[in-house]
């Protein structure tokens, strides 16, 4: 029997529009009625998804920056972060390359440099963002919840960047998406990670639990979890990882994926 329904939200939840389906807050509070939680795991800082969350009703806490933080109403119970010092020549390189870097500090978002792809991603979210370039003390004292690289031209030179990031000693782990984005975590987080600590919290066994995602980072969830679910414009990478493939794409396979495990509930 389910207990707790666990989705993602890029891809999954929500599309690239980002806007939180119509009626969604509505088929959660649906599901609680059935003794069902419902909560997310994403890889966005909680700064980015206050809105969301209130817009969608959560009740329950819920994980972001790919499991390096897990926030509790507004309260942070979990935060992972890793030390940015030995990655400044590499953001400098990046810039080079017409490349975009936005960094998570204590769950808010920060960029040194506008880009176009910064700009669309602030249009997106109707707050555009201002240009805070780092400082030397900065560099070397600040902690980093999660660095997103991004790549707007998706030709390849994303893996260059990832081997020079390969040879680099840190605290630190890394998902690449495709050709487009590689995107750092404390090397301990993870979203199974911190999955594990929220179930322990709401005294739920991970047998009882369905996860729903989309991509690379979703696939130690997959692993994880009792119950897994792709939806059907999963990423191959993380395809063969989920127990069932849903027919319907974002959030119309999140429903199908409950109906399916959870159906008798």
């Amino acid at each position: 029997m389910i207990k707790l329904v666990v989705c993602d939200m890029d891809g999954t939840m929500i599309g690239r529009d980002e806007i939180i389906p119509s009626g969604a807050a509505e088929w959660i509070a649906g599901l609680e009625e059935r003794g069902i939680l419902f909560t997310v795991a994403t890889g966005r800082a909680e700064g980015y998804m206050r809105e969301k969350v209130a817009q969608m009703g959560l009740r329950h806490p819920y994980i972001v920056t790919n499991g390096a933080t897990i926030m509790d109403g507004g309260r942070a119970v979990l935060r992972r972060q890793f030390p940015i010092r030995p990655l400044r020549e590499l953001i400098d390189i990046c810039y080079e390359e017409g490349m975009s870097a936005l960094f998570t500090f204590q769950g808010e978002e920060r960029t040194e440099r506008i880009t176009p792809w910064i700009v669309r991603e602030g249009e997106k979210r109707g707050r555009p963002y201002e240009a805070q370039p780092l400082t030397d003390e900065e560099w070397t004292e600040l902690r980093a919840d999660k660095l997103l690289i991004m790549d707007p031209v998706r030709e390849g030179k994303i893996l260059e960047i990832e081997k020079r990031l390969q040879a680099i000693p840190g605290d630190f782990m890394y998902v690449r998406y495709r050709l487009k984005a590689l995107e750092l975590n404390e090397k301990a987080a993870n979203k199974a990670a911190a999955l594990k600590l929220l179930v322990r919290h709401l005294g739920i066994s991970m047998d009882e639990v369905l996860v729903i995602g989309d991509d690379d980072n979703d696939i130690q969830l997959f692993q994880a979890a009792g119950h897994s679910a792709a939806v059907g414009n999963v990423s191959d990478n993380a395809r063969p990882y989920a127990e069932y493939v849903c027919q319907g794409r974002e959030f119309q396979g999140v429903m199908e994926a409950v109906e399916k495990f959870c159906g008798g509930n």
